[in-house]
Protein backbone atom coordinates (compact mmCIF):
# COMPACT_ATOMS: atom_id res chain seq x y z
CA UNK A 1 0.00 0.00 0.00
CA UNK A 2 2.73 2.53 0.81
CA UNK A 3 4.59 1.50 -2.50
CA UNK A 4 1.39 2.38 -4.47
CA UNK A 5 0.91 5.57 -2.98
CA UNK A 6 4.28 6.51 -3.60
CA UNK A 7 3.87 5.71 -7.17
CA UNK A 8 0.23 7.63 -7.21
CA UNK A 9 1.61 10.70 -5.84
CA UNK A 10 4.42 10.64 -8.76
CA UNK A 11 2.35 9.78 -11.56
CA UNK A 12 -0.57 12.51 -10.66
CA UNK A 13 2.81 15.29 -9.96
CA UNK A 14 3.82 14.05 -13.51
CA UNK A 15 -0.04 14.40 -14.99
CA UNK A 16 -0.31 18.26 -13.00
CA UNK A 17 2.77 19.83 -14.76
CA UNK A 18 1.75 17.65 -17.78
CA UNK A 19 -1.67 19.85 -17.56
CA UNK A 20 0.03 22.84 -16.64
CA UNK A 21 2.47 23.26 -19.65
CA UNK A 22 -0.53 21.62 -21.83
CA UNK A 23 -2.44 24.77 -20.78
CA UNK A 24 -0.05 27.09 -21.58
CA UNK A 25 0.25 25.59 -24.87
CA UNK A 26 -3.15 26.19 -25.43
CA UNK A 27 -3.09 29.52 -24.30
CA UNK A 28 -0.64 30.55 -26.44
CA UNK A 29 -2.22 28.42 -29.62
CA UNK A 30 -5.12 30.46 -28.72
CA UNK A 31 -3.71 34.07 -28.97
CA UNK A 32 -1.82 32.55 -32.15
CA UNK A 33 -5.51 31.86 -33.88
CA UNK A 34 -6.72 34.92 -32.82
CA UNK A 35 -4.05 37.31 -34.16
CA UNK A 36 -4.08 35.43 -37.46
CA UNK A 37 -8.25 35.95 -37.50
CA UNK A 38 -7.79 39.10 -37.24
CA UNK A 39 -5.04 40.15 -39.46
CA UNK A 40 -6.83 38.63 -42.06
CA UNK A 41 -9.85 41.23 -41.19
CA UNK A 42 -7.07 43.50 -41.70
CA UNK A 43 -8.57 45.50 -44.76
CA UNK A 44 -12.58 45.06 -43.57
CA UNK A 45 -15.01 47.78 -42.34
CA UNK A 46 -18.04 46.93 -41.00
CA UNK A 47 -20.86 49.49 -41.57
CA UNK A 48 -23.69 49.33 -39.74
CA UNK A 49 -27.56 50.62 -40.31
CA UNK A 50 -27.63 50.46 -44.38
CA UNK A 51 -31.29 48.67 -45.01
CA UNK A 52 -31.85 45.51 -46.39
CA UNK A 53 -33.04 45.51 -50.16
CA UNK A 54 -31.79 49.06 -51.02
CA UNK A 55 -29.06 48.02 -53.85
CA UNK A 56 -32.08 46.69 -56.25
CA UNK A 57 -31.63 45.01 -58.96
CA UNK A 58 -28.20 45.16 -61.42
CA UNK A 59 -26.43 46.76 -58.58
CA UNK A 60 -23.60 45.14 -56.86
CA UNK A 61 -22.56 45.33 -52.99
CA UNK A 62 -19.06 46.88 -53.72
CA UNK A 63 -21.38 49.85 -55.95
CA UNK A 64 -23.96 50.40 -53.57
CA UNK A 65 -21.13 50.43 -50.64
CA UNK A 66 -19.39 53.16 -52.58
CA UNK A 67 -22.44 55.45 -52.89
CA UNK A 68 -22.70 55.36 -49.29
CA UNK A 69 -19.10 56.36 -48.83
CA UNK A 70 -19.07 58.91 -51.18
CA UNK A 71 -22.54 60.26 -49.85
CA UNK A 72 -21.63 60.39 -45.53
CA UNK A 73 -17.72 61.12 -46.07
CA UNK A 74 -15.99 64.02 -47.38
CA UNK A 75 -13.82 62.31 -50.13
CA UNK A 76 -11.93 64.30 -52.31
CA UNK A 77 -12.62 63.86 -56.15
CA UNK A 78 -9.16 62.33 -56.40
CA UNK A 79 -10.13 59.45 -54.29
CA UNK A 80 -10.12 56.08 -55.74
CA UNK A 81 -11.28 53.77 -53.27
CA UNK A 82 -11.38 49.79 -54.31
CA UNK A 83 -13.82 47.79 -53.08
CA UNK A 84 -12.80 43.73 -53.48
CA UNK A 85 -16.14 42.78 -52.20
CA UNK A 86 -19.11 43.58 -49.91
CA UNK A 87 -22.07 41.64 -48.51
CA UNK A 88 -24.58 41.61 -45.75
CA UNK A 89 -23.21 39.37 -42.70
CA UNK A 90 -24.58 35.39 -42.45
CA UNK A 91 -28.25 34.79 -40.88
CA UNK A 92 -31.65 34.89 -42.14
CA UNK A 93 -33.15 38.04 -44.00
CA UNK A 94 -34.88 40.52 -41.40
CA UNK A 95 -37.93 41.96 -41.18
CA UNK A 96 -38.71 45.86 -41.95
CA UNK A 97 -39.52 46.47 -38.64
CA UNK A 98 -36.04 44.33 -37.09
CA UNK A 99 -32.47 45.65 -37.23
CA UNK A 100 -31.04 45.11 -41.12
CA UNK A 101 -27.78 42.96 -40.86
CA UNK A 102 -23.98 44.55 -40.75
CA UNK A 103 -22.25 45.21 -44.38
CA UNK A 104 -18.81 43.49 -44.34
CA UNK A 105 -16.79 45.25 -47.10
CA UNK A 106 -13.07 44.36 -47.90
CA UNK A 107 -10.91 47.02 -49.52
CA UNK A 108 -7.94 46.35 -52.10
CA UNK A 109 -5.31 48.65 -49.95
CA UNK A 110 -5.36 49.27 -46.23
CA UNK A 111 -4.83 52.68 -46.60
CA UNK A 112 -8.09 53.22 -47.66
CA UNK A 113 -9.25 51.58 -44.87
CA UNK A 114 -7.86 53.53 -42.61
CA UNK A 115 -8.91 57.00 -44.29
CA UNK A 116 -12.44 56.14 -44.26
CA UNK A 117 -12.37 55.18 -40.37
CA UNK A 118 -10.41 58.54 -39.71
CA UNK A 119 -13.19 60.65 -41.91
CA UNK A 120 -16.09 58.80 -39.88
CA UNK A 121 -14.69 59.33 -36.54
CA UNK A 122 -14.09 63.47 -37.68
CA UNK A 123 -17.08 63.45 -39.06
CA UNK A 124 -18.89 62.38 -35.43
CA UNK A 125 -22.73 61.04 -36.92
CA UNK A 126 -23.40 59.91 -40.81
CA UNK A 127 -26.95 60.07 -42.15
CA UNK A 128 -27.50 58.25 -45.59
CA UNK A 129 -31.53 58.61 -46.76
CA UNK A 130 -32.64 59.53 -43.49
CA UNK A 131 -30.98 56.99 -41.92
CA UNK A 132 -28.16 56.79 -39.23
CA UNK A 133 -24.79 54.80 -40.51
CA UNK A 134 -21.76 53.98 -38.53
CA UNK A 135 -18.54 52.33 -39.98
CA UNK A 136 -16.54 50.49 -37.28
CA UNK A 137 -13.48 48.11 -37.99
CA UNK A 138 -14.27 44.53 -38.53
CA UNK A 139 -12.58 42.55 -35.59
CA UNK A 140 -13.19 39.16 -34.29
CA UNK A 141 -16.00 38.47 -31.97
CA UNK A 142 -13.39 38.15 -29.02
CA UNK A 143 -11.39 40.98 -29.52
CA UNK A 144 -14.36 42.86 -30.15
CA UNK A 145 -15.70 42.40 -26.18
CA UNK A 146 -12.10 42.34 -25.00
CA UNK A 147 -11.86 45.92 -26.22
CA UNK A 148 -15.14 46.95 -25.24
CA UNK A 149 -14.07 46.30 -21.30
CA UNK A 150 -11.70 49.53 -21.85
CA UNK A 151 -15.03 51.35 -22.15
CA UNK A 152 -15.85 52.88 -19.03
CA UNK A 153 -12.15 53.32 -18.89
CA UNK A 154 -12.04 55.81 -22.02
CA UNK A 155 -15.23 57.47 -20.15
CA UNK A 156 -13.49 58.42 -17.44
CA UNK A 157 -10.53 59.48 -19.55
CA UNK A 158 -12.92 61.88 -21.35
CA UNK A 159 -14.41 63.25 -17.51
CA UNK A 160 -10.91 63.92 -17.06
CA UNK A 161 -9.99 65.52 -20.38
CA UNK A 162 -7.14 63.50 -20.40
CA UNK A 163 -5.73 62.24 -23.98
CA UNK A 164 -5.88 58.28 -24.80
CA UNK A 165 -5.41 55.82 -27.49
CA UNK A 166 -6.31 52.20 -27.95
CA UNK A 167 -4.12 50.14 -29.87
CA UNK A 168 -4.53 46.56 -31.30
CA UNK A 169 -4.84 44.42 -29.85
CA UNK A 170 -6.62 45.54 -26.40
CA UNK A 171 -3.83 48.43 -25.45
CA UNK A 172 -4.66 51.60 -23.72
CA UNK A 173 -2.27 54.33 -23.73
CA UNK A 174 -3.11 57.16 -21.88
CA UNK A 175 -1.16 60.50 -21.01
CA UNK A 176 -1.22 61.97 -17.61
CA UNK A 177 1.33 64.66 -16.54
CA UNK A 178 2.97 64.76 -19.92
CA UNK A 179 3.85 60.99 -19.57
CA UNK A 180 2.29 57.95 -21.55
CA UNK A 181 0.71 55.01 -18.93
CA UNK A 182 0.25 51.46 -20.73
CA UNK A 183 -2.35 49.35 -19.96
CA UNK A 184 -3.95 46.24 -20.03
CA UNK A 185 -6.30 45.25 -18.10
CA UNK A 186 -9.16 47.37 -17.61
CA UNK A 187 -9.30 46.63 -13.69
CA UNK A 188 -6.06 48.46 -13.19
CA UNK A 189 -6.98 51.17 -15.72
CA UNK A 190 -10.16 52.01 -14.29
CA UNK A 191 -8.69 52.15 -10.18
CA UNK A 192 -5.81 55.03 -11.50
CA UNK A 193 -8.58 56.67 -13.74
CA UNK A 194 -10.49 56.67 -10.21
CA UNK A 195 -7.15 57.74 -8.34
CA UNK A 196 -7.18 60.95 -10.27
CA UNK A 197 -10.98 62.32 -10.46
CA UNK A 198 -10.80 61.61 -6.62
CA UNK A 199 -7.82 64.02 -6.42
CA UNK A 200 -8.81 66.91 -8.87
CA UNK A 201 -12.23 66.42 -6.57
CA UNK A 202 -10.10 67.41 -3.41
CA UNK A 203 -8.74 70.05 -5.23
CA UNK A 204 -11.47 71.94 -6.11
CA UNK A 205 -13.19 71.55 -3.38
CA UNK A 206 -13.41 75.33 -1.60
CA UNK A 207 -11.81 76.51 1.59
CA UNK A 208 -14.03 78.33 3.85
CA UNK A 209 -13.98 82.10 4.25
CA UNK A 210 -11.91 83.26 6.83
CA UNK A 211 -14.55 86.60 6.69
CA UNK A 212 -17.25 84.22 6.91
CA UNK A 213 -15.55 82.83 10.73
CA UNK A 214 -15.35 85.91 11.77
CA UNK A 215 -19.23 86.98 11.02
CA UNK A 216 -19.86 84.04 12.93
CA UNK A 217 -17.56 84.64 15.92
CA UNK A 218 -19.07 88.15 16.29
CA UNK A 219 -22.72 87.09 16.05
CA UNK A 220 -21.84 84.47 18.86
CA UNK A 221 -20.64 87.22 21.00
CA UNK A 222 -23.73 89.39 20.43
CA UNK A 223 -26.00 86.29 21.09
CA UNK A 224 -24.51 85.56 24.27
CA UNK A 225 -24.55 89.04 25.60
CA UNK A 226 -28.14 89.35 26.53
CA UNK A 227 -28.13 93.41 26.92
CA UNK A 228 -24.95 94.24 24.02
CA UNK A 229 -25.38 93.63 20.19
CA UNK A 230 -22.05 93.52 18.12
CA UNK A 231 -22.00 94.45 14.44
CA UNK A 232 -19.77 92.17 12.48
CA UNK A 233 -17.25 94.32 10.69
CA UNK A 234 -17.12 95.48 7.19
CA UNK A 235 -15.06 93.74 4.52
CA UNK A 236 -13.73 97.12 3.71
CA UNK A 237 -12.96 100.14 5.60
CA UNK A 238 -12.32 100.23 9.81
CA UNK A 239 -14.28 97.36 12.19
CA UNK A 240 -17.52 99.79 12.97
CA UNK A 241 -18.05 100.63 16.71
CA UNK A 242 -20.26 98.45 18.85
CA UNK A 243 -23.75 99.59 19.38
CA UNK A 244 -25.31 99.14 22.62
CA UNK A 245 -29.53 99.24 23.03
CA UNK A 246 -32.01 98.20 25.73
CA UNK A 247 -33.93 95.18 25.00
CA UNK A 248 -37.73 95.09 24.58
Amino acid sequence: MDGAKEDHEVRISRLEEDLIQQTCFAGEMWDRVQDLENHSKRNNIRVLGIPEGVEGNGVSGPALLLTVLWDCLPLDAADSIEVERAHHTLGPKPSPDQRPRPIIARLLHFQDRERILRLAREAGELCWRGRRIMIFPDMSRELVVQRKLFTPVRHRCMELGLRYALQYPAVLWVTIDSRKRRFEDPEEAIQEMNHLLDQNRKGERPQPQRESLRERQWQTVGQKNSGLFVLPPSSRGKPKQPTRFSPT
